[in-house]
């Protein structure tokens, strides 16, 4: 009896079922990341919102408000946020905000050239 055909047959399913099982896996890695990003994403946004109508003082730039909402998320990805590292993310936040409103001062200049001249 020839064991060949048999033999092939049973490696190409198992070759088969490995590669559908990477691409499960594959697919599983990447739609986790999109989803992470989106949810980012969309918390940075609500915050955002958030301050604008409730908080007025505490208003910051968007880019501000992802950037601290990233520190945030790789650092409870990584197990690593206790109140040591949120201080120190706070103090970020607040230097780019800082960085921020001064960049926006300075490139808006005076209102009117006599203002200037003062």
């Amino acid at each position: 009896m020839d064991y060949t055909a048999l033999i092939s047959g049973l490696i190409g399913a198992i070759i088969g079922a490995l590669s559908s099982l990477l691409t499960l896996v594959v697919q599983n890695v990447y739609q986790n990341r999109r989803e992470s990003a989106r949810l980012l994403y969309e918390t940075a946004y609500k915050d955002y919102e958030l301050r604008i109508l409730k908080l007025p003082e505490n208003r910051a730039a968007f880019p501000v408000i992802l950037a601290y909402h990233q520190q945030m998320m790789s650092l409870i990805d990584k197990g690593r946020l206790t109140p040591a590292s949120m201080k120190d993310v706070f103090d970020k936040q607040a230097e780019m905000n800082a960085e921020v409103l001064r960049a926006a001062d300075t490139s808006q200049g005076p209102a009117s050239p006599s203002e200037g001249q003062t």
